[in-house]
């Protein structure tokens, strides 16, 4: 059982790894570049408003430091959107792929349902846990071999967002991977919910539906602390969305 189900998430989890290495290192090697091309904006007589509104003069000079353009380039935009949907890709199949080939019947019939769910969800969780933690240890690691001042005592706080984030957003499109027959649906609903709880967030009364403004560290880069109360209460609706999975597993007829 836990051979096919790492078998089966390989290429995905090999393309995954490749393309998060590669995105940082299309981010961390170029802090210096990076700084020249925005500063020659900023010296520009015309400079457009959209960009001076976007790019404060404020904000370019403080991405001098590198712990901040690291923070701010790699947790806050580069990775971190793509969080969601690197958990997404990893949780879709698990269940919908058997369902619709018909190998659901064959599996359950060597194995009971329990060990079923619990072993393809535990390995799916192993594996987006390594991806998570990787990504996330890589700007402490690329500091200390580029002798760079990087401010360690924040990649915690950062870790721990990143890694609670994806874990929602896999237990929900695991949800939706048990409820639909073929690989389609959950993707898209989950994709769906993304979407639209990212722009329902927009209003303050519902900026907590915004998921992004948690895995994008943006209370850390202002307060420097993790945001705790988010963190709990993620967790906790993690564990209901799991057991409720989990629930609608055992019933359902395959």
């Amino acid at each position: 059982m836990i051979h096919k189900e790492l078998s089966d998430m390989k290429l995905r989890s090999i393309v995954i790894f490749f393309l998060g290495a590669g995105l940082f290192f299309f981010v961390a090697p170029f802090h210096k570049l990076t700084l020249e091309m925005l500063n020659e904006y900023t010296q520009l007589e015309n400079m457009p408003k959209l960009l001076e509104r976007f790019v404060p003069k404020n904000f370019i000079e403080r991405l001098s430091d590198w712990s901040f353009y690291i923070y701010t380039q790699w947790f806050g935009k580069n990775l971190g959107q793509f969080i969601p949907i690197l958990a997404m890709i990893m949780a879709f199949p698990l269940f919908a792929r058997e369902t619709e080939n018909g190998t659901m019947e064959y599996l359950l019939t060597r194995n009971s349902r329990k060990k079923v769910f619990w072993s393809k969800v535990c390995i799916a969780i192993t594996v987006l846990t390594v991806q998570m933690l990787t990504f996330s240890l890589l700007p402490g690691i690329y500091s200390w071999f580029a002798s760079q001042d990087f401010k360690y005592e924040y990649l915690g706080a950062y870790t721990i967002h990143t890694l609670v984030g994806a874990l929602f957003w896999f237990t929900l499109t695991v949800l939706f991977s048990v409820m639909y027959d073929d690989q389609v649906k959950p993707i898209l609903t989950t994709v769906g919910i993304l979407a639209s709880s990212t722009v329902i967030g927009i209003f303050k009364p519902l900026r907590f539906m915004n998921t992004y403004s948690y895995i994008l560290g943006s209370r850390i880069i202002s307060t420097g602390k993790m945001d705790v109360t988010y963190t709990v209460s993620l967790l906790s609706v993690i564990a209901v969305i799991l057991m409720s999975s989990y629930a609608i597993f055992l019933k359902k007829e395959f």
